[in-house]
């Protein structure tokens, strides 16, 4: 099937011809990583958008913010980003229904080793080849996971990250066999069957891989929606939950085996395997409150609990709202109203936003309401500082947000009152106890 004739539902159509075996020098620039619309410049731009060096030959992209007037969602971080290395680009193995892509995992690993030694070529050393086995085994699965447990297809991904795998899918015979169309076709088949098999221990690495890789396009999606990136320091720990659940599942050999690959693990498994899978949809599905059930339902728990995903800018507001509401019922025991469903209200607005400037605006509101409502929010935050310290728990997490932190430290003087009003309540309540009066308390379940 060409690029342009419509895939198969649920199933991954070939790719454009390219034999994938040269670098990424020279080749048509990957566009930007995220590639959410560039805000609306309301100003004329001396210069805005994605610069890929099409007046030179650099290989890097780089976004130009909007500084001046572009909206907190849109602004992204402007470090260069450079293409991925054809050497982890994805070989399609061609009429494969997605559904079946477990069944044919080891044929998914081959064909991402053979993109491998294709890629380096005569540059291949033996070492190369051990790491490379190692690191297709942990890519293969991963995508098998990931291409089942979604359903991709061929619109779902980053055409210039794919390449033919040599490998077709035949549906009379229901093996794979070598594909009879593209010039590569022997060499990369070849190369795949050279790989040598997988032993019983690493079968073990396959399964958690494949278990794993179910999540981690959702994943990805939370990390594109938080920072713009697949995959960078400050999102590492939304993987790290599904590593350690899936390597709770696992035999010491499996784990020892996994643990000997070090980061390089973690780079393929969370960065590089499913990078090919269009941002976009990583996006809209880490969104989707229905995907968090369904993680719950399959066992990916770890997964669950990231979803749905929010933007860092409006990931305050969040925290904000559970403050109100973890401080309320001390303060409306001294007959102060408080509320806050126009922070409710707000949140569930972004969360059905559409993505683009609909998503944008939505987020900015959420921003704004933070800011509005600093001085009352902290004031929470005092109440609910007194109230810990009063029960002599563990560390409060809530308290421990960076964006609560940053709210009580830029309004001292309101945590102070809050603490004060906590105190009085404290005071106010057991004064009420002692004399018989219970008319405060209220059980509402």
């Amino acid at each position: 099937m060409s690029q342009s004739e419509n895939p198969a539902p649920g199933s991954l159509s070939d790719p454009p011809q390219s034999d994938g075996g040269s670098s990424s020098h020279g080749a048509p620039e990957a566009p930007e990583e995220d590639d959410r619309p560039a805000p609306v410049a309301t100003v004329p731009q001396l210069a805005s958008g994605l610069a890929t060096g099409s007046l030179s030959s650099f290989t890097f992209s780089i976004t130009v913010p909007d500084l001046r007037n572009g909206s907190l969602v849109n602004i992204q971080q402007a470090a260069p980003k450079a293409a991925m290395s054809a050497l982890y680009h994805w070989p399609v193995i061609s009429k494969l229904p997605a559904a079946m892509a477990v069944d044919a995992v080891e044929h998914m690993i081959r064909s991402a080793y053979a993109q491998m030694t294709k890629t380096l070529g005569a540059q291949a050393t033996a070492a190369n080849m051990v790491e490379w086995r190692k690191k297709a085994i942990v890519i293969g699965s991963i995508r098998a996971g990931a291409a089942s447990a979604f359903s991709l297809a061929s619109v779902d991904m980053l055409h210039h990250e794919t390449v033919n795998s040599g490998m077709a899918y035949d549906a009379t015979r229901k093996a794979i066999v070598q594909d009879a169309g593209g010039s590569t076709s022997n060499t990369r088949w070849t190369s795949a069957q050279s790989m040598t098999a997988i032993t019983v221990d690493e079968q073990q690495v396959v399964a958690i891989c494949i278990y794993m890789g179910m999540a981690v396009p959702a994943l990805q999606g939370v990390s594109l929606v938080m920072t713009g990136h697949h995959y960078i320091p400050t999102t590492y720990n939304l993987f790290k939950g599904l590593k350690r659940q899936a390597l709770g599942n696992v035999n010491q050999a499996a784990r020892t085996w996994i643990e000997a690959m070090g980061e390089n693990f973690d780079d393929m498994a969370f960065h590089k395997a499913c990078h090919t899978i269009s941002p976009t949809l990583k996006r809209t599905m880490s969104k989707k409150p229905e995907l968090a059930a369904r993680f719950r339902a399959s066992g990916h728990g770890s997964a669950a609990i990231r979803l749905p995903a929010l933007p860092s800018e409006a990931s305050g507001g969040k925290a904000a709202v559970a403050l109100v509401r973890s401080a309320a019922s001390t303060i409306a025991m001294m007959k102060v109203p408080i509320t806050a469903d126009i922070g409710e209200k707000l949140l569930r607005d972004l969360d059905e936003a559409e993505e683009g400037p609909a998503e944008a605006a939505a987020c900015d509101r959420v921003v704004a309401w933070v800011n509005l409502n600093q001085q009352n929010l902290a004031f929470c935050a005092g109440v609910v500082q007194t109230v810990h310290e009063s029960t002599g728990t563990g560390r409060n997490t809530l308290l421990a947000a960076y964006s609560i932190k940053r709210l009580m430290s830029d309004n001292p003087a309101d945590v102070n009152r809050g603490i004060i009003f906590a105190r009085a309540a404290a005071v106010k309540q057991r004064d009420a106890m002692e004399k018989g009066d219970f008319s405060s308390l209220s059980f509402a379940m």
